[in-house]
């Protein structure tokens, strides 16, 4: 997997997750409390969002989004709404998989995350997937193996 190209690696991401490209662009997403959405803002940073859970492994669901708000917060945010985003589910997380959690925040030390990155966005989707995971200093396997 690790030689299989972002774009395919994203692609089946959302497949698996019942998400679409068109999601990018709306203009609110949900973040779901239990089974209730709550409708935010969509601050842009969804495509990278989604590459991160590529890279890391980490899956979508409460304690999943904790894990990766966990890396994200590690690697620095793009926006005060990340930030806040990444908060809620890592406390949300906490009462839930504490050790999971604790470990996404010990073992993202020292890896990087795609917000604020100046390679575009296509061109991250032309890379492999171990590839990006060697630049932003995550283990050839993800977080999640």
């Amino acid at each position: 997997m690790s030689e299989e190209k972002v774009r395919v690696g994203r692609d089946r991401y959302l497949a698996q997750n019942n998400l679409e490209l068109s999601s990018y662009t709306n203009r609110r997403f949900p973040v779901f409390f239990f089974k209730w959405p709550i409708w935010l803002p969509n601050p842009g940073f969804l495509p990278v969002h989604d590459l991160h859970h590529v890279v890391t492994g980490y899956s979508t669901g409460l304690i999943g989004e904790a894990e990766i708000s966990a890396y994200e917060l590690r690697g620095g945010c793009g926006s005060l709404m990340i930030y806040i985003l990444c908060f809620g589910a890592i406390f949300f997380g906490l009462f839930v998989a504490p050790k999971r959690i604790w470990r996404a925040w010990r073992d993202s030390r020292g890896a990087h995350n795609l917000y604020g990155t100046e390679i575009p966005y296509d061109s991250l989707l032309e890379m492999s997937i171990g590839d990006l995971r060697q630049q932003l200093g995550v283990p050839r396997n993800g977080f999640a193996s």
